[in-house]
């Protein structure tokens, strides 16, 4: 930007324009007390063949959004998928749905950008939770081969490590992850040494009822607060929620925030939907791809997973679809 320089100095215009940049590169939010959203419909139906869509991540890449997830067939079979790049929202439903040849159930997309490499972890692979890279994370095709993110086990759970995530700050990469038995889990490397092995051992570093601690925990960084922010899903009477919690360190104890199903993080209580009870296994959207996991308060916005509330029977097969909640300030 060129500002007009008129005896040597700026003009009243330039002055006003600076103070005006400055005003919104600084501006970010706090977390609110209690949250209020709105929800679009369900944006996408499974392709034929599949059942649901299911447990997403997603970032902002090249300007468009960019988003991966599970897919469960109308047998007994797993998989996993990407949606072709999308500018709006309400476009998910028309892009391709992009079956993986080799599954990556329940993922988590980053970009690790100390070593500028695009990182796609999941469960059920190899190992307890297994890793793969690319320079591409467009092509559901074009990741690596499968490379071990955790090789360990935990007690009391009938399901084993589920639903992992990862984020880093400046020193360390952390490892999250949940069993269905009430407990939060967490690992972690420096962060010269990933990508890479967190090896056998976690910590516990939350524990509850199974109902309120069950699955599907996300970490992320607050933007401008020093703060972070995790979302554990629950089961409550009137169907699935997310519980909130913060720290001021990854590797510090954590405060429940908004962690009732009656004024939740996001639930029937307060998602405004009207298509789903559940409030389901998703991913705040991050229009900074990399590993600090950063999302803006000022915007928050989560896509999830919902069903008809009239839908029953087998977990596997339950018609999961993706919706969005944009928080209302």
């Amino acid at each position: 930007m060129r500002l007009l320089n008129i005896n040597g100095g700026l003009t009243s215009t330039g002055i006003v324009l600076l103070a005006s940049i400055a005003s919104v590169t600084a501006q970010s939010c706090a977390l609110p007390s209690t949250y209020r959203w709105t929800s679009t419909a369900a944006l996408a139906t499974p392709k034929s063949g599949w059942a649901s869509l299911k447990d997403f991540t997603n970032v902002v890449y090249q300007g468009k959004h960019l988003v991966y997830g599970s897919t469960h067939d109308t047998g007994s079979t797993w998989g996993s998928m990407n949606f072709g790049l999308f500018t709006n929202w309400s476009d998910m439903g028309s892009a391709s749905q992009n079956t993986m040849a080799a599954s990556t159930v329940a993922p988590t997309l980053f970009y690790f950008a100390p070593k500028s490499i695009w990182v796609l972890a999941y469960q059920w692979g190899p190992t307890a939770f297994s890793y793969k890279t690319s320079s591409d994370p467009t092509n559901a095709n074009g990741w690596s081969s499968a490379q071990t993110l955790f090789s360990g086990t935990i007690s009391g759970s009938s399901t084993g490590p589920i639903d992992q995530t990862l984020i880093g700050d400046g020193a360390n990469m952390y490892l999250f992850f949940a069993g269905d038995n009430g407990k939060i889990y967490r690992a972690s490397m420096p962060i010269g040494n990933f990508p890479g092995s967190f090896g056998s051992l976690s910590t516990v570093v939350m524990s509850d009822s199974s109902n309120n601690l069950f699955e599907a925990v996300q970490v992320y960084t607050v933007q401008g607060q020093n703060q972070y922010l995790m979302i554990v899903e629950a089961i409550g009477a009137n169907g699935r929620y997310f519980r909130s919690f913060t720290a001021s360190s990854l590797g510090g104890a954590w405060t429940a925030q908004a962690a009732t199903e009656s004024a939740p993080f996001a639930g029937k209580a307060n998602s405004g939907a009207t298509w789903t009870n559940d409030i389901s296994h998703g991913d705040l959207v991050r229009a900074n791809p990399d590993q600090t996991m950063t999302v803006d308060a000022c915007n928050l916005q989560l896509l999830y997973q919902g069903r008809a509330p009239s839908s029953g029977g087998d977990y596997d097969l339950l018609p999961y679809r993706p919706g969005l909640l944009t928080l209302q300030r």
